[in-house]
């Protein structure tokens, strides 16, 4: 599938260079007076919000503006535009600085990462709601945002991104060089710009992934353009791209060091045991998530506890069945040494546990109607643990008591509401300084932890507590 050049600078694509203009003009006015109206742009109308819609049929004028926001008439709805944001920035002219005060400055500056004041959420960029809900996660776990603010991916030393854009030969000649700069193909790039952004806690807009989402689209070719995409694949897949932009050995991910190997990836330990001669053969592979079958629980449940309505499952019940033995046929296993098909058991643990621990709540799947197989999501509560401990769930089992070795605490909750993967909405409940938030978008609303708790989960992300506490 071929990449799509053009920037997404704008959830609207009817904004031209004549509005932007217009827009300038008359929101310079409407500030100056204070006003919280909205102006047409083709017309002396004034009115609130919900006259706009009115005005617009009637007029088929386009676009009305206020202080701060911009209304596009053929979208039915508030549309951002990065010059709209800088038109209405406050800039402050830089003072010359003497030697005596670059030096002052150099020696007293810490590359510790700032504190942070309140929270910001992100422009949806077109159907970007998938990768805002997993960015809120990151840039509020205070392990990625050290790494991210404290300079882990300096990007004026970037390999990547020095590297000159490759264009179509369509594309013009004409087109600002300025705006290459800007669209880097490194998705370690893009998300220290997305830290940088929105961390800054003098902003009180929305921030924005423009670049990082164009990165995303340049490395996941498949999963670009303007529609809706599932969260946890695009999780899992920009997580290995954060890998291979910083690693040198992208080859062999077993014996990667690097920081976000560290972070993201687990390894799992598969054993198959025979059960005519008892050999048992084992093998390992890479995770950065955890898919539990929530149908499979869900019909568990039910047969245990047939006289309940609603069977809700938890999320310990689900990982006990995940590393439980299963039984594989004749058909389904040859033995090495009896060398032929033979009946086995197999079992999955947990080898190793990622910093940052993501658990995956399978809702999404196919089922038959008539002779056609479509889409369905199963819908319906799972119960999940502040804390969590994955102890028992590990090649340790036996011998791992309960600490901070195993324990995890929970971080942030992603919901998805629609009928299935392609159709839909995300949003994201994170935690800073022991506070819950809602993130849908660029709305943020201070929630309670009992309201987390009641969330039909999709993605649940767990921070290894002896990290926190080191």
């Amino acid at each position: 599938m071929a990449v799509a050049i053009k920037l997404p600078y704008s959830g609207c694509e009817h904004i031209d260079d004549k509005v932007v203009s217009k827009v300038k003009g008359v929101r310079s006015k409407n500030s100056e007076l204070g006003l919280v109206v909205y102006t047409c742009l083709d017309c002396p109308v004034n009115g609130g919000f919900s006259s706009l819609d009115n005005h617009f049929k009637t007029t088929r004028h386009g676009f009305a503006v206020s202080a701060r926001s911009v209304y596009c008439g053929r979208c039915n709805d508030l549309v951002y535009d990065p010059d709209f944001l800088l038109s209405s920035a406050k800039k402050r002219k830089l003072a010359q600085t003497s030697d005596e005060d670059d030096s002052y400055m150099t020696s007293n500056t810490s590359t510790r990462p700032c504190g942070r004041e309140g929270v910001r959420g992100l422009f949806n960029l077109g159907e970007t709601c998938y990768m805002n809900a997993v960015l809120q996660m990151m840039v509020h776990n205070p392990l990625l945002a050290s790494y991210f603010l404290g300079m882990g991916h300096p990007i004026h030393l970037c390999p990547i991104s020095k590297e000159p854009d490759k264009k179509n030969e369509s594309d013009s000649e004409d087109d600002e060089e300025g705006e290459d700069k800007e669209q880097k193909t490194c998705v370690a790039c893009g998300m220290t710009e997305v830290f940088s952004d929105a961390t800054q806690a003098d902003q009180s807009l929305p921030a924005h992934a423009v670049n990082l989402l164009f990165a995303s689209w340049k490395n996941i070719p498949h999963m670009s353009g303007k529609q809706q995409q599932d969260a946890q694949e695009w999780f899992i897949l920009i997580v290995d791209k954060l890998h291979e932009a910083v690693s040198q050995n992208q080859d062999s991910k077993l014996r990667c060091d690097c920081f976000f190997h560290k972070v993201f990836f687990g390894r799992l330990n598969s054993e198959v045991t025979c059960d005519k001669c008892h050999t048992t053969s084992s093998t390992e592979d890479e995770y950065s998530s955890i898919s539990l079958d929530f149908k499979k629980q869900v019909k568990k449940k039910k047969k245990a506890l047939p006289d309940v309505k609603t069977a809700v499952p938890n999320i310990y019940e689900c990982l006990r069945s995940y590393t439980a033995a299963e039984s594989l046929s004749a058909e389904q296993y040859k033995c090495r040494s009896c060398d032929g098909p033979r009946s086995a058991s197999k079992r999955v643990r947990v080898r190793k546990l990622p910093a940052i621990l993501c658990v995956h709540v399978k809702r999404f799947g196919m089922k038959i109607v008539g002779t056609t197989f479509v889409q369905e999501k199963y819908e319906g509560k799972i119960d999940f643990p502040l804390v969590l401990d994955m102890g028992p769930y590990t090649t340790q089992a036996k011998s791992a008591a309960v600490s901070d070795q195993y324990v995890y605490d929970l971080e942030c909750v992603v919901v998805h509401q629609g009928e299935n993967v392609h159709n839909g909405h995300y949003f994201a409940f994170c935690r800073q300084d022991k506070k819950w938030f809602r993130f849908d978008d660029e709305i943020v609303s201070a929630t309670t932890t009992e309201d987390v708790l009641r969330q039909e989960a999709y993605l649940l992300f767990y921070s290894l507590r002896s990290l926190a506490s080191a």
